[in-house]
């Protein structure tokens, strides 16, 4: 989980979040993902680690005959961005553990416009904008 909750602090950096979390308690976090039916994928290139996944199945919420999966986190080492790992990572997702899901749902962060140019070029479009005040 040490190297997860790792992962996990340079995405939210990467992002832009304004999540204030440090490592030990991201790692208490995705603990408890997992004892509550989250997912995690390692993704590797041979024996090394380049990145994660974090993902829910859950119910289509207006097809309750349809599942759909729910990435709430993906991450790709800086080292290894640009060189199609993050585009196969989401193909092996999409063939290997979504494949009977009727859709696949992401959020990216506004502040985030490299995220959503990535997840635009393997094939994500926008469908409702999340706005806040504080």
């Amino acid at each position: 989980m040490k190297v997860i909750a790792e992962m996990n602090f340079r995405l939210i950096q990467d992002e832009g979040s304004s999540n204030p979390m440090t490592v030990a308690q991201l790692k208490q976090r995705a603990l408890d993902w997992l004892r509550s039916g989250w997912n995690f994928d390692l993704l590797c290139t041979g024996e090394k680690i380049i990145g994660y996944a974090l993902y829910q199945i859950r119910p289509h919420p207006y097809h309750n005959n349809q599942m759909e999966a729910y990435i709430r986190q993906y991450f790709i080492d800086s080292n290894e961005r640009q060189k199609g790992y993050g585009r196969e990572g989401i193909h092996l997702l999409k063939e290997k553990r979504f494949k009977e899901m009727s859709a696949i749902v992401i959020d990216v962060l506004e502040t985030n416009p490299q995220g959503r140019r990535f997840w635009e070029s393997v094939g994500f479009k926008p469908y409702y904008t999340n706005m806040r005040m504080e």
